[in-house]
C-alpha cells in the first residue's frame, strides 16, 4: 500500500509541474542615447540690415532617427516677428542619421529709430523620444542708425501734396497741416467751404497715424450728400527722416455707400 500511495503522489506532482506556466523574462526596452543641439551658440549678435542669415546647427553620432525641428519664438522676446525679423520655416525636418540643419533667419531694415532688440528662439524636436534635447538662444539685433523721434510742432505748417489716390489734391499742390493737440494734427481735402478738417492722431512710439470715423466734406450734388473719412491705421504712418505723412482713408457717405480706401502723401515744405 505504501508503494502506491508514492506513485499516486507522485503522479499529482508530475502533473503540477506540466501544467504550470513558465515566466517569461522581462522584455529590454531599448533606449536611444541623448543627444542635443551642437554646432549653435546660446547667444549671436546681428546688424540690423535686409538680409538673411544663415544659423547651422549639427548632432553628433548618437543621432539615428527621423524627427522635425520645431522653432518657437519666446514670448519674452523685444522684437516682433514678421515685422524686424521673421523666420524661413517655424520646421526643419531631419532624416534618419543626418547631422546637420540650419535655420533662415530675415532681419528687415527699421527705418526709425528704435533700441536693440532680443529675440530668444527654441530649438525642440517632435520625436516622442525628446531628443535632441531642447535649446533656446538668444539673438540681439543691433539697430543701425534710424530717423529721429516725432516732435509735434515740427510736423505743422505747409505742406506739398505728393500724390493723392482720391484725386482731390493735385500733385504739387500745398495745404496746410494744423495743430490741434497733442500729438495730433489735421488737414482738409480740397472740397470747398463745407471741408472740415480730419483729424490725425500721431503715436510716437510707433510713428502710425490713426482717425475715427469723421465727416470731412459735403457736396450739392444735389441733394447734398455728406461724407465720412476712416483713417486706415496699419498703412497710414509718420516718417520723421523726411518729414512726410503718408494717410490712407477709407471714404463712404451718409448714404451708408462705401467708395473704399485712398492714400494720400503730404510732404512738408
Amino acid at each position: 500500500m505504501k508503494i502506491l500511495k508514492y506513485i499516486f503522489l507522485a503522479s499529482i506532482l508530475t502533473i503540477q509541474f506540466s501544467c504550470s506556466v513558465e515566466e517569461a523574462e522581462p522584455s529590454t526596452i531599448s533606449r536611444f542615447k541623448s543627444f542635443g543641439f551642437e554646432g549653435i551658440a546660446d547667444k549671436y549678435t546681428f546688424l540690423e540690415a535686409d538680409t538673411s542669415i544663415q544659423i547651422p546647427f549639427s548632432f553628433n553620432d548618437d543621432q539615428i532617427f527621423d524627427f522635425t525641428v520645431e522653432l518657437t519664438v519666446g514670448a519674452n522676446s523685444t522684437a516682433t516677428e514678421d515685422v524686424d525679423f521673421a523666420l524661413g520655416s517655424h520646421t526643419i525636418p531631419v532624416q534618419t542619421l543626418e547631422k546637420s540643419g540650419v535655420i533662415d533667419f530675415i532681419i528687415g531694415t527699421d527705418v526709425f529709430l528704435e533700441s536693440d532688440e532680443t529675440v530668444y528662439l527654441t530649438l525642440s524636436s517632435d520625436n516622442l523620444s525628446g531628443l535632441p534635447v531642447t535649446k533656446t538662444i538668444e539673438i540681439t539685433i543691433k539697430n543701425v542708425g534710424g530717423c529721429p523721434e516725432y516732435v509735434q510742432n515740427e510736423f505743422v505748417g505747409t505742406y506739398t501734396v505728393e500724390s493723392d489716390e482720391w484725386a482731390d489734391w493735385t500733385p504739387g499742390t500745398e495745404l496746410e497741416v494744423e495743430n490741434v493737440g497733442p500729438n495730433s494734427l489735421s488737414f482738409k481735402y480740397n472740397c470747398g467751404a463745407n471741408a472740415l478738417p480730419i483729424i490725425l492722431n500721431i503715436d510716437p512710439s510707433s510713428f502710425e497715424i490713426s482717425g475715427d470715423k469723421q465727416e470731412y466734406c459735403s457736396y450739392e450734388l444735389p441733394p447734398l450728400t455728406k461724407f465720412f473719412g476712416d483713417v486706415n491705421e496699419s498703412s497710414s504712418i509718420v516718417n520723421t527722416c523726411d518729414k512726410t505723412l503718408t494717410i490712407s482713408i477709407a471714404h463712404s457717405d451718409a448714404n451708408g455707400n462705401a467708395y473704399g480706401s485712398g492714400i494720400i502723401v503730404l510732404k512738408k515744405k
